[in-house]
């Protein structure tokens, strides 16, 4: 609840009625002159109260705990200037690190939940304490980057992603398709019933050839070097 505080005076006593003379009055104690007060102070801000009792819910508003808790977000309003990510989607179920996480294309993260240390807490998965827990948050940042957009570089591989390496074997991470690494693959399609790609020099990658397959659902995808695109 928002409260201003303020007030002001007038001082305007007037004189009783006195056999003697009156005495001259001052603009204050007429009531006549400048008033003078307190002034209004910033409304105070009001506590963020969750609305619901799941921590985490679906379309709740988060950001980063940074008190000596690496990894840790708490809820807060969507408008806080702290505020970095909101959940679009809330699982409840036992999670270990081999657990496939099923979210929307528009996620750009994901929150584990976990209870080890008694009351929920939620946090990154790339911290160990949050990947074996009760549940996770499929977030969306607030503000660009969305890394979870097809080419943004992150979250579940489909087309429109980009892939590099950093040796010789087939082995790729994805990345930004415009960032500081130079993509050499772009995903462009998937098989066709036949299991074919588009055109006939176009490169197959499957769940084998990613460095990170968190996330994904094992298929096979068509791929093209830059130059070939």
């Amino acid at each position: 609840m928002l409260v201003s505080a303020g007030g002001c005076s007038d001082g305007g006593d007037g004189a009783g009625g006195s056999s003697a003379p009156p005495a001259v009055s001052t603009p204050a104690a007429t009531g006549t002159g400048i008033e003078t007060g307190t002034p209004s102070s910033s409304p105070p801000e009001s506590p963020y109260s969750d609305s619901d009792t799941v921590l985490m819910a679906k379309g709740d508003c988060y950001g980063w705990v940074t008190d000596n808790a690496p990894g840790r977000a708490e809820e807060m309003a969507c408008d806080d200037s702290d505020a970095v990510g909101k959940v679009i989607k809330r699982a409840k179920e036992k999670t270990t690190q081999d657990t496939y996480i099923d979210c929307p294309d528009p996620t750009d993260d994901v929150l584990g939940i976990s209870d080890a240390s008694g009351p929920e807490l939620a946090g990154s998965r790339d911290y160990a304490q949050y990947v074996t827990g009760v549940g996770y948050a499929c977030v969306r940042n607030l503000k660009a980057p969305h890394p979870g957009d097809a080419g943004g570089g992150g979250m579940e591989i489909r087309v429109g992603d980009c892939l590099w390496t950093e040796g010789p074997v087939d082995q790729y991470e994805e990345v930004p398709c415009e960032g500081e690494k130079l993509p050499d693959l772009k995903i462009v399609g998937d098989l066709d019933l036949y299991g074919n790609c588009p055109r006939a020099d176009d490169i197959q990658v499957s769940e084998e050839s990613f460095l990170d397959i968190a996330g994904l659902g094992g298929p096979t995808y068509c791929a093209r070097r830059p130059t070939d695109l």
